[in-house]
């Protein structure tokens, strides 16, 4: 009978309020854990991810989704490293391209257990880094060392220092050759005191855009057949009558021409030749800028607004580096062109920025014989405007910079100057795909403010808060004084 109590007692202690209260909150307990546990499974199939980056260093531009959308043959990535020293922010970035082509498939390759493997993309016998990425297509490959996946400057301490991220800019343009297999070529002006790219380290990042590099001199040969494109780099001295006919010549059979106009060059005569053509001219002078919202380092610095353009648009970003001119020509559209061509503004500067013809006279004042602005900086040039895809009439190119020094000061950090030079060349090449598709960068950019806006932030700083704080505690003060 005891045993039969004993048992009794234990069945009614479950039907007691804290066992049931402790035994409602123990299963809740176990649901919630078992949730839990389900959700991280279930996480973990998805793997979603989010780009808090302020560069978006770890997504994919919408020209590279799109080209990834038109891929249609098998596309094969290599990666050269030993097993467990993959880069995991290069492969975070890969990930993304087979994640959305299954065209697109990934292997890695040890170099040193596989030098056959190597020795097979090995054509010029240079040697292929440990860490380099191979993008093989059917037309071809193209291989991206390590040192190639980011942008790179020399620093004061004789080192180098990674302003940018250029992993998707340097895939899109492997599978943009691996898709086609043929390179366009471009030629660089000489004989006029250009620079060439190669001597301010831009031979390299034309030619990562799948474009080859060739020097021309038109007083010794006319244009080849295969010129996707001329550059004229910095001039110091003017074109002649016959290199500007052969120029006209070229455009006028569907050339693409691209200037960095130097005021150094004087009142460039055989340039405008070339351009009045097409309803443009190459005001002489220096630019000065007044606005300070517009003043980069010193007046004859500036920070240009970008106009609506495929050239420009994806620099107005505003994590990105600003474009900086120096010492920028003004560019003028003639009262007279021909119909056909269309003219489109790339770079403005302010109405308060003034044009030095005197380019003697240092002076920061505004002087009697300045001309006032505002001024176009950059235009973009099509002729005819629009054609038939279906149509053998060829269409013409231009795009005119007016700033020499555009690529020297590329190098010196400004990732958007060399942008700028790069969508120029990709435009004029119709390559709407990779445009787009630029490093990304490390920089960190101070608050950039125009006078109304210094205006009000100095007063909201100086007056606003700190008399609302004042005023806060007078009045806390004035109510525990009558306490």
């Amino acid at each position: 009978m005891k045993e039969i109590k004993a048992i009794t007692s234990i069945r009614e202690s479950f039907k007691t309020r804290q066992v049931k209260y402790g035994g409602y909150a123990a299963l809740i307990t176990l649901a919630v854990i078992i949730g839990l546990i389900l959700i991280n499974l279930l996480a973990g199939q998805f793997s979603p991810q989010v780009d808090l980056t302020s560069s978006r260093l770890f997504s994919l531009s919408e020209q590279t989704i799109q080209l990834l959308n038109n891929i249609k043959t098998p596309v094969k990535f290599y990666g050269l490293w030993r097993p467990g020293e993959e880069s995991q922010d290069i492969m975070t970035v890969v990930n993304l391209y087979l994640s959305k082509s299954r065209n697109i498939s990934m292997e890695v390759i040890d170099p040193d257990r596989n030098p056959g493997f190597v020795a097979r993309y090995d054509k010029d016998r240079k040697g292929i880094s440990r860490g380099s990425l191979i993008v093989e297509g059917d037309k071809g490959f193209r291989i991206i060392g390590p040192y190639d996946m980011y942008d790179l400057t020399s620093n004061q301490s004789g080192g180098r220092s990674i302003t940018g991220v250029a992993v998707e800019r340097r895939i899109t343009s492997a599978l943009l050759f691996a898709g086609t297999g043929t390179t366009p070529v471009v030629y660089e002006l000489t004989g006029h005191g250009e620079i060439p790219l190669s001597a301010i380290g831009l031979a390299e990042a034309v030619e990562r855009e799948n474009f080859s590099l060739s020097p021309l001199n038109l007083l010794t040969s006319a244009i080849p057949s295969d010129a996707s494109a001329i550059i004229i780099n910095n001039p110091l001295r003017d074109l002649n009558p016959a290199e500007a006919d052969k120029i006209l010549d070229y455009l006028e059979n569907g050339g693409r021409l691209l200037v960095l106009a130097n005021y150094l060059i004087g009142e460039v005569s055989g340039m405008n030749q070339v351009l009045a053509s097409y309803g443009l001219a190459l005001q002489y002078g220096i630019l000065h800028e007044t606005d300070p919202y517009y003043v980069a380092l010193d007046p004859r610095t500036e920070w240009p607004d970008l106009a609506d353009h495929e050239i420009t648009n994806p620099l107005a970003d505003k994590t990105k580096t600003p474009v900086v001119l120096l010492e920028a020509m003004p560019i003028s559209v003639l009262d007279t062109k021909r119909r056909t061509v269309e003219i489109k503004p790339l770079m403005l500067s302010s109405s308060s920025a003034f044009l030095r013809t005197n380019i003697n006279d240092n002076s920061d004042a505004r002087l009697p014989g300045d001309i006032s602005g505002p001024f176009t900086l950059g235009v973009a040039v099509m002729d005819p405007s629009w054609i038939d895809p279906n149509s053998p009439q060829p269409q013409a190119r231009i795009v005119v910079i007016g700033c020499g020094s555009l690529l020297n000061i590329a190098v010196q950090g400004f990732d958007a100057n060399r942008d700028l030079f790069l969508n120029s060349l990709t435009w004029l090449e119709d390559r709407p795909e990779s445009i787009s598709v630029r490093s990304k960068s490390l920089f960190i950019l101070p608050m950039r403010l125009n006078l109304v806006q210094i205006i009000i932030f100095g007063l909201l700083f100086i007056l606003v808060i700190p008399v609302a704080f004042f005023a806060g505690g007078f009045i806390t003060w004035l109510k525990r004084r009558h306490l």
